[in-house]
């Protein structure tokens, strides 16, 4: 939760397949230690993604009905942005933040100092991102960013911290608080199928 830019309360968990169970606690005790109530609430910002499947459609389904209620408008902020916005103001290289995708691949990004995207989200394993990067970086000063930047295999710094190793709701807060809602949708980016086959079955009866 921000306010005027700056963070004034943050809650996270780290109980696998719980976000159900907890994010609306976490919401609750946030407001608390910011001392304002969900009418005072302005914006709401979720992560939309690439990330899990579950995860961001419990995190997403929150937000729409915290801002439906409030009568709020509601913004997405993608995973890899919130990290490469992570990156102190002050170092002007192009940001690559690099998430684990599972199924030997990586989610990948490129974004300029300004938040401009050179480089669209993508599920890619590490030689196919190497070169995809090679291509959209054309020789651009470049920083990796996350704990999982290394598995890409490219000689290039890593940038590292408790806001960005992973998405952190403080930079997805702050970017809410100022990205225009028209530009900042807030619908899932799965970059790829959830990887479950439906059965072939034969026609319904019933239709």
């Amino acid at each position: 939760m921000s306010a005027n830019g700056v963070v004034v309360a943050a809650h996270s968990h780290e109980q696998p397949n719980a976000h159900a169970e907890r994010l609306l606690e976490l919401v609750e005790r946030a407001l608390a230690d910011a001392r304002v109530t969900r009418h005072e609430l302005e914006r709401i910002a979720v992560g939309v993604g690439p990330g899990s499947f579950t995860g961001l459609r419990v995190g997403i389904a929150l937000a729409q009905g915290i801002a439906l209620g409030l009568g709020r408008p509601l913004l997405g902020i993608g995973s890899l942005l919130a990290m490469a916005r992570a990156v102190p103001a002050s170092d002007r290289r192009v940001r690559v933040p690099v998430l684990d995708a599972r199924r030997g691949e990586l989610f990948v990004a490129a974004y300029a100092p300004d938040g401009a995207e050179l480089f669209a989200p993508s599920a890619l394993t590490a030689p196919d991102a190497r070169a995809a990067l090679h291509t959209a970086l054309d020789g651009a000063n470049a920083v990796l960013v996350g704990e999982s930047a290394p598995a890409l295999g490219m000689d290039l710094e890593v940038a590292r911290g408790d806001e960005l190793d992973l998405p952190h709701a403080k930079t997805l807060a702050v970017l809410g608080a100022t990205l225009d809602p028209e530009g900042a949708r807030a619908e899932p980016v799965y970059v790829r199928g959830p990887g479950a086959t439906l059965p072939n079955l034969p026609p319904s009866p019933l239709g």
